[in-house]
């Protein structure tokens, strides 16, 4: 059982950035470093969890917000183990600090949203229709300002039509009125029957007669192919509408974050603005809890221990660039008297050889092979 408490203990120390092998030399401090451990732990499933929930939100495939998820717990335990780490050893980065404070307040208010769409689920779904509704109206509004100037037009060519033949119309029925007026004595001379004016009113009413056809007859195929054309308009406003409609049946994550927004400005009494950045304030805590923990843990013991261990290694360090600098040292020293000796040596060199040549000189006898020998003799070195 104490083996198995160990092993935990010793992963415990290694996720949150401590040394087991120092760590385990202090009871108070190994104790701090287990708790800071155990919290790195539930920040980095926290964080696994969160961001695949939000991901979930945003993704229609149930694989990329498992990986995502797990990926973004695994980056915020190792940032935060670098951290933990370099502030147990003393050497506390603040732009590394300032950082992660930043950072972990905008994954809090990032994260909060998906979290209050959940938790308001209904609220948001009613106001995302409505908001839905706006953008569909606002649509239509956009498809027909498109086409309001081919509408514009047609519609006052087809009235301009309709006018003519509401014009001849009118000429045809006051030609026939006038025709029956004089025929029966109520207007015109007053003279009743079929008389010379009657002959010529009646060929008044002929002729507008004949004008109300031919015109009729050009006019109504005319208007018919503009209103084909304004109904051809209008059935691709409509299908146009329709289409945007039916893509808008589900609520996306832009139009739930918009659906909120309006939820805040229509909250009246300020509760839902107030759990919304509360919730963010609790989720940014959670994200900096084990970082909160190290700082309240002075973990004394464990930072003498580094800092005598760092001593130990400077000055072993400094020992072995010591004995490279004496070693390069005496190696110049011996190249130097090596050399003086060489220099010193050449003069002696030159006088025995000069004996050596003159003893040669002497003897009538003495061949170059002879000479050579001698030399090498009485010169051999050995190294």
């Amino acid at each position: 059982m104490r083996q198995e408490n160990n092993k935990l203990n010793g992963y415990l120390w290694n996720l949150s950035g401590f040394k087991k092998e120092i760590i385990r030399e202090s009871k108070v401090d190994g104790y701090h470093a287990t708790v800071i451990g155990v919290l790195l732990l539930v920040v980095g499933v926290y964080a696994m969890f969160a961001w695949t929930f939000f991901f979930q939100t945003v993704s229609d495939n149930a694989f990329v917000p498992i990986v995502a998820g797990i990926f973004m717990g695994f980056y915020i335990i190792s940032f935060d183990r670098a951290l933990i780490a370099s502030m147990s050893s003393g050497k506390i980065n603040i732009f590394s600090v300032i950082f992660r404070l930043v950072l972990a307040t905008l994954l809090g208010v990032f994260l909060a949203q998906p979290m209050i769409l959940k938790f308001y689920e209904n609220d948001v779904k009613r106001e995302s229709q409505i908001i839905v509704d706006i953008k569909n109206q606002d649509r239509k509004k956009e498809l027909e300002a498109i086409y309001a100037t081919d509408l514009s037009s047609l519609n006052s060519r087809k009235t301009d039509l309709k006018n003519q033949l509401n014009d001849k119309t009118k000429e045809l029925i006051q030609a026939e009125t006038d025709f029956k007026s004089e025929m029966d004595g109520s207007g015109g001379t007053k003279k009743q029957g079929y008389s010379t004016i009657s002959k010529k009113k009646e060929g008044i009413l002929d002729h507008h007669r004949t004008e109300s056809l031919a015109l009729n007859n050009n006019l109504k195929p005319e208007i018919a192919q503009i209103q084909t054309e304004i109904n051809d308009i209008n059935n691709k406003i409509n299908s146009d509408f329709e289409s945007f409609r039916g893509s808008n049946t589900s609520f996306g994550t832009l139009v739930q974050a918009e659906a909120l927004e309006s939820l805040l400005n229509k909250d009246k009494t300020g509760k839902l603005r107030i759990r919304y950045y509360l919730l963010a304030f609790i989720l940014t805590l959670i994200e900096l809890s084990a970082l909160i923990a190290k700082m309240l843990f002075g973990m004394k013991s464990y930072k003498k221990n580094i800092a005598d261990i760092e001593e130990e290694e400077l000055m072993q360090g400094n020992k072995i660039e010591i004995s490279k600098k004496y070693k390069e040292l005496a190696l110049v020293n011996e190249l130097e008297l090596m050399q003086s000796f060489f220099d010193k040596s050449k003069r002696a060199n030159e006088e025995k050889l000069n004996d050596l040549i003159k003893g040669w000189r002497a003897e009538p006898d003495a061949t170059y092979k002879e000479l050579c020998e001698s030399f090498d003799e009485k010169f051999k070195v050995e190294v």
